[in-house]
């Protein structure tokens, strides 16, 4: 007589994952724990506490403990679950890109707001460094009258950014290269109305004050630039004049208060006009504009 396989049902086998990843010091468990649930499962949020008592096959319990060890040893769950949102928008996430943060869509909606206020002109944007392409995809998504070149240094990095434009059905508006922004020759890329960009700007101090999670995982390149922490906004300033046009703008991410003053003067120094900071949702300055004396 063989014996009855067990069944587990799905909040039976939620309510032990959040109890797991919370006793892994997991800060948010139980959240974590729907969403893996929702991916290995297919289904929404709502379909979750609609399917409570449903049983989960074998396959699908497979894969949530293979989500919950991978979670329980640091992996970010964005990783994990291989997409994110950003700006409302989905994006496709893999280990050869940072991760898109909440703090850098007030660098996006700046930018947007910049555009939006000059319907009738079309903007050609340069995103430099752009990583999962978070920015240059949500900057086409909710503009009309663009046209953007985003670079990164290698083809992995641009195929993920290539894909999360065709996810988000805007790869008409984007054109990506391969280029190392502080070594290659960028005589070529043009003349543009905006340069944006979320450069390395970790320095060597607060790269190792950071969470295991992030040091461990998401890719060093796109945190750390190397001694000279400032070296992605002097090289910005140094050719603002070949990649913008009269009165182009530079719209840039930075580290926070205690960096903005240094590129300030970094920007002024090279002639361009440093119109103000941006802020980030804790009042933190987050970014700078500054714009080309034309």
């Amino acid at each position: 007589m063989t014996a009855e396989r067990r069944i587990h049902t799905l909040i039976e086998v939620l309510k032990k994952s959040e109890k797991y990843l919370k006793e892994k010091g997991i800060a948010s468990p139980r959240l974590e724990a729907e969403w893996m649930i929702q991916e290995v499962l297919g289904i929404s949020r709502i379909g979750l506490y609609l399917n409570f008592d449903r049983p989960l096959t074998s396959p699908e319990l497979s894969k949530l403990r293979e989500y919950v060890i991978r979670r329980s040893k640091g992996e970010p769950i964005q990783y994990i679950l291989g997409h994110t949102e950003f700006m409302g928008l989905k994006f496709l996430v893999n280990r050869e890109v940072l991760i898109p943060r909440p703090d850098t869509e007030v660098i996006v909606e700046k930018t947007i707001e910049i555009i939006k206020e000059n319907p009738q002109r079309t903007f050609e944007i340069l995103d430099v460094g752009t990583g999962s392409g978070n920015i240059a995809v949500s900057i086409a998504n909710y503009c009309e009258n663009v046209s953007i070149a985003a670079i990164d240094i290698s083809s992995k990095i641009l195929d993920v950014a290539r894909k999360n434009a065709r996810l988000n059905k805007v790869h008409r508006e984007i054109r990506f290269y391969v280029k190392d922004f502080l070594k290659h020759n960028l005589n070529n890329l043009g003349a543009y109305d905006i340069l944006v960009s979320n450069p390395p700007y970790v320095g060597a101090v607060h790269y190792e004050k950071l969470p295991i999670e992030i040091k461990e995982h998401e890719p060093k390149i796109a945190l750390f630039p190397g001694d000279d922490e400032l070296i992605f906004y002097r090289k910005i300033a140094s050719v603002h004049k070949m990649l913008l046009k009269p009165d182009g703008y530079i719209i840039t991410e930075i580290g926070g208060d205690y960096q903005y003053k240094s590129i300030e003067n970094i920007f002024k120094e090279a002639g361009l006009e440093v119109i103000e900071p941006i802020f980030d949702y804790t009042k933190e300055k987050r970014g700078i504009i500054a714009k080309v004396n034309g």
